[in-house]
């Protein structure tokens, strides 16, 4: 591809985006990829009428040359008078601590600094990334392998929006068309250095296994394979598109919002079919828990379970989320229902693994399985409350207890602790609930804000079992 076509595409898809007179923090490792992109966007700056910075993360997953790679990046655009910022962490500690492989535990900590940088900065920016051609090809069969939906079916998205934490980025990818032999052809034409990083032949690395490994046994069966899945991430997200189209269109009359609370109207609900229903679910649990991450399909699953059956059950989901059957109406709220007291506020209780185990007013049952298979119950009236921690914390010592004064807390998705008391605040949790909901601790702290929230180093590792702790009335 020549080089006024390979730049034209990129600023096709800028101004088709409205980018013109935006900061663009370009996240830059040092490979081609990212080189190429801020390379053209420099080039073009005039053009777009756009504001300019670098960012970098260095993973330090390769000592010296994680270390010169950062130095290479920095060297370069200031250089060119570009504001450059960087930063690093030891990924590989974070892997961990975590318990999540190398390859998230390198993404969720570029994108923490991504995130931040951007919400101190200006908080307006748009997040470029040098994503390609083949990169969307294999992320369509990363989902494929786990399990995903249209919605991953569809790989990225040329322009999108993602929450980190409490905070939001908008992600542009001007050059998912464009393949890595035209980008390195760009590099190689127009003089623009970069990086090679030596994991991206290791097959340690899911990702670069399909690349690797699996597209090229593919390869044997069709010759064409990576437009066929191009071709199958393009048709899902038509059809994705057209589906969210209509939910967006039927949202309003199938839903009531009031303060702590969504209603969805059963008498408009059943007419709907299955795929509207699924999704109507999804987003009302979306809106009432605040963010995507935290809801599984499973969870969406149950939740379709509970509108087709009997008036009364109901469904704990995480953020103290609470789904309700009733006659005419799913109700979902944020405020949990008021649990009984699980003792006196100054008492700790050992919790038996396995247990079951007894206070004054609670049964706590514990045993080893996948999530949410023990969140539906039978009434409203008898609620239960729960938890999922790490399977390796069946081997150590946990205790239930109520709050206490100065409880520190590390919420699933932060890197640093806070107050337990802002915790709830933050979480909205309601002032006359915050001295009843029971708290699981360990030698380590708070590992679950029972109902609420599990600590980051206690949450379970992806595709896993978990330790599940499960909180009913206790009834005689």
């Amino acid at each position: 591809m020549k080089t006024i076509s390979f730049e034209k595409t990129i600023l096709n898809a800028s101004l088709k985006h409205g980018l013109k007179g935006k900061t663009l923090s370009i996240a830059v490792s040092g490979g081609p990829d990212s080189m190429a992109v801020a390379h053209v966007l420099i080039k073009n700056q005039k053009i777009i009428d756009s504001d300019i910075e670098i960012l970098h993360f260095n993973h330090q997953i390769r000592g010296e040359e994680s270390k010169s790679d950062s130095v290479f990046v920095q060297t370069y655009f200031r250089s060119l008078g570009i504001p450059t910022f960087v930063s690093e962490g030891n990924v590989v500690e974070l892997s961990k601590t975590r318990r999540i492989s190398l390859e998230d535990a390198a993404r969720s900590a570029r994108y923490e600094f991504f995130a931040s940088h951007i919400h101190e900065k200006d908080n307006r920016s748009i997040l470029i990334l040098g994503h390609n051609f083949e990169d969307q090809v294999e992320t369509i069969l990363m989902h494929i392998i786990r399990g995903s939906g249209l919605n991953g079916l569809k790989g990225m998205a040329e322009m999108s929006h993602q929450t980190i934490g409490a905070r939001s980025l908008n992600i542009f990818r001007p050059m998912l068309s464009l393949n890595r032999s035209s980008i390195l052809e760009y590099c190689h034409d127009n003089n623009v250095p970069w990086r090679s990083d030596r994991t991206n032949s290791s097959t340690d690395y899911t990702r670069n296994s399909i690349r690797l490994e699996l597209l090229p046994f593919l390869e044997k069966y069709n010759s064409a394979i990576f437009r066929s899945i191009d071709k199958l991430g393009r048709s899902a997200k038509r059809d994705y598109d057209y589906i969210q189209e209509k939910v967006d269109e039927i949202w309003p009359s199938t839903i009531s919002l009031n303060d702590d609370e969504i209603s969805i109207k059963m008498n408009y609900f059943n007419k709907l079919h299955e795929s509207l229903k699924w999704r109507i679910l999804q987003k009302a649990a979306q809106t009432a828990i605040g963010n995507q991450r935290d809801l599984s399909y499973k969870h969406v699953e149950y939740m379709l379970d509970i509108a087709k059956g009997a008036t009364g059950r109901s469904l704990n989901l995480p953020e103290g989320v609470v789904v309700t059957k009733d006659y005419e109406e799913i109700k979902i709220s944020r405020s949990p229902i008021n649990p009984p007291n699980l003792t006196n506020a100054n008492n700790t209780t050992l919790i038996k693994i396995p247990g079951p185990t007894f206070t004054e007013n609670w049964k706590i049952s514990v045993y080893a399985g996948s999530e949410p298979d023990f969140l539906d119950t039978s009434s409203t009236k008898n609620p239960i409350l729960s938890a999922s921690l790490d399977i390796n914390l069946s081997e150590e010592s946990l205790w239930v207890r109520h709050r206490n004064p100065g409880d520190i807390f590390q919420p699933a998705g932060m890197s640093n602790s806070k107050k337990l008391q802002d915790f709830m605040v933050d979480a909205k949790i309601p002032r006359r609930d915050r001295d009843s909901i029971p708290l699981i601790v360990s030698k380590k702290g708070i590992a679950a804000v029972v109902g609420w929230r599990t600590a980051e180093w206690a949450k379970p590792s992806k595709h896993a079992n978990s330790l599940q702790i499960i909180f009913s009335p206790r009834t005689s």
